[in-house]
């Protein structure tokens, strides 16, 4: 058997490109055609994954290889690009991001990569092309020495195809909760292109942002209140008592001193977090302020009990230590 020399020029390329290289690539090394189309024989040594892009092995790629595949075919032909020429987006992006909604890295059937508005790729394989509408946006160099798109302009680009309005919903509370974003930059991406708002999952979610919602069970519960015809509250703001901080509560009216709690183990980024809402509904309650709580099913299957109780103390209020709760809006 013959092995590759350890100053194999190709061998090194190999292994600084985890076995990804371009047939330019290859010919710039030396690699003579024949060479490479022997060695792409079916059962040979390497494989073709991609117009112009070779694996040089065998066997089903990695999640990794995929990435820089991806991007190796959406380059400018014969030469490397340029630092943020060509950026992974979408889902990719996302999932690295530890998004749960984005599912594991690993899982990732699709590509999505972002190239310059003029430059003529078409969609092949597990590819799938995003057009700048103007000048490439920022990138960052990963530390796997890929270049990627951030988290906020991921979002933009998957909102188009993300027809599922629940699950960008969650992506887009995700990636703000997590602080990936922020609600600012998020806004401006998700705006950025033209006739974004004609598309119902993005003015959804532009909306929801705008008002404070920052999970899915909170947009789900606005839509409840106000098929409901309740006022609309207050979501997440800051609440003060005697001018020191008291709570974050999920919904607030202020004109009635009514809170809102929506206890939810599942919708809680960590254990602590649920935790955390508990001790701060106590603390509202302790504060003297009516606490309405319940649960994302109770909203889904039967809200009535719930609206019910809202709508009592809503339209009696103003309850508790109403003169002494002062507010600031979600940021």
């Amino acid at each position: 058997m013959t092995r590759a020399h350890p100053l194999d020029p190709v061998a090194l390329l190999g292994a600084d490109q985890q076995h990804i290289a371009t047939r330019a690539q290859l010919r710039r090394l030396g690699v003579p055609s024949g060479t490479i189309a022997h060695r792409l024989r079916p059962g040979g040594p390497w494989q073709q994954v991609l117009p112009r892009v070779i694996c040089l092995q065998s066997g089903r790629l990695t999640v990794h290889q995929k990435l820089r595949a991806a991007l190796a075919y959406a380059s400018p032909k014969g030469r490397q690009p340029l630092p943020g020429e060509v950026l992974l987006t979408g889902f990719a992006v996302l999932a690295d991001a530890g998004l749960p909604s984005a599912g594991h890295p690993a899982d990732l059937a699709e590509v999505d990569v972002l190239i310059p508005a003029r430059r003529r790729v078409g969609e092949r394989e597990f590819v799938r092309i995003h057009r700048a509408s103007g000048v490439m946006p920022g990138g960052f160099e990963r530390d796997d020495g890929l270049w990627s798109a951030t988290v906020a302009r991921a979002l933009a680009d998957v909102a188009p195809r993300e027809t599922g309005q629940r699950r960008f919903r969650a992506l887009c509370a995700e990636a703000v909760q997590r602080r990936h974003c922020e609600l600012g930059e998020l806004l401006d991406q998700l705006l950025a292109r033209p006739g974004a708002l004609a598309l119902p999952q993005v003015a959804g979610v532009v909306e929801d942002l705008t008002v404070g919602v920052r999970s899915v069970v909170e947009g789900e519960a606005r839509e409840v209140l106000a098929h409901a015809g309740l006022p609309a509250p207050l979501w997440n703001p800051v609440l003060f008592l005697d001018g020191r901080f008291l709570a974050v509560p999920d919904a607030y009216w202020p004109h009635a001193c009514v809170a809102l709690e929506i206890d939810s183990r599942a919708y809680h980024l960590r254990p602590a977090d649920h935790e955390r809402g508990l001790t701060r509904a106590n603390r509202l309650t302790s504060a003297g302020l009516p606490v309405v709580r319940t649960t994302p099913v109770q909203l889904r299957r039967d809200p009535a009990p719930v609206l019910h109780e809202l709508t009592a103390l809503v339209t009696t209020g103003p309850h508790g230590p109403h003169e002494r709760i002062s507010w600031r809006r979600a940021r």
